[in-house]
């Protein structure tokens, strides 16, 4: 296949987009405007890689972070569980303390000092 090198403009430091740069390494006359076109498009390439890199670490660290919370939702079950074992458990020590469950000890030795006894608790 015959290519027309027809192109005889220089690129001069111009800054050439992606189509620019295929058509000036197909169509430029002079090999110094195809290799300019060559080193821009291996440049653009390279910044294009560097934002794949860039959004492949952040994807990385998203899935990460979405890992560490998908295990949240167990760990709240967890938390909630415990919360209703402690409310149950004052509940019962209201109750023993305050309530029916609350039994004086009796000190058949020294009966003048029981206000000042503790009270033995029932949990049950």
């Amino acid at each position: 296949m015959a290519t027309n090198y027809f192109d005889t403009t220089h690129i001069d430091g111009k800054k050439l987009t992606p189509e620019e740069i295929g058509d000036a390494i197909r169509h430029k006359k002079f090999g110094v405007d195809v290799r300019e076109a060559m080193a821009q498009g291996l440049e653009y390439c390279m910044q294009q890689a560097q934002k794949v890199d860039t959004l492949e670490t952040a994807v990385k660290n998203l899935d990460e972070r979405v890992t560490k919370l998908e295990v949240l939702p167990s760990e709240v079950t967890k938390i909630e569980q415990d919360i209703v074992d402690i409310n149950r458990d004052i509940t019962k020590l209201k109750t023993a303390v305050f309530g029916d469950g609350a039994v004086p000890i009796d000190d058949p030795v020294v009966e003048d000092n029981h206000d000042k006894r503790a009270q033995e608790v029932h949990f049950d």
